[in-house]
């Protein structure tokens, strides 16, 4: 699938008991790529519809020669994936 990746690419990968989906930012070939989740601070009883982003986990995957990290944006938390772990996804049509 590495050959096939480009950014602004529909993809998805196993999650949980389902699949997640999200779109390619940015493909590395060398080194490590990093995504910084977001937590959401807790509510305080007066101000129950206020949520404070805060920084969250690091994740990050090194890219190896022919498998390249990919840097995946969604809706919440962006992500970084290596290729083999990605499927296409196809417009249905």
């Amino acid at each position: 699938m590495a050959e096939k990746l480009h950014e602004g690419q529909d993809v998805s990968w196993r999650w949980g008991g389902g699949n997640a989906t999200g779109k390619i930012d940015e493909i590395v070939e060398e080194g490590r790529a990093e995504v910084t989740s977001n937590k959401v601070g807790q509510d305080t009883p007066f101000l129950a519809f206020i949520h404070i982003p805060l920084q969250g986990n690091t994740v990050s995957r090194i890219a190896r020669e022919g498998d390249p990290a990919v840097k995946i944006s969604r809706k919440g938390n962006d992500v970084v994936k290596l290729a083999h772990e990605l499927n296409e996804v196809k417009d249905s049509e």
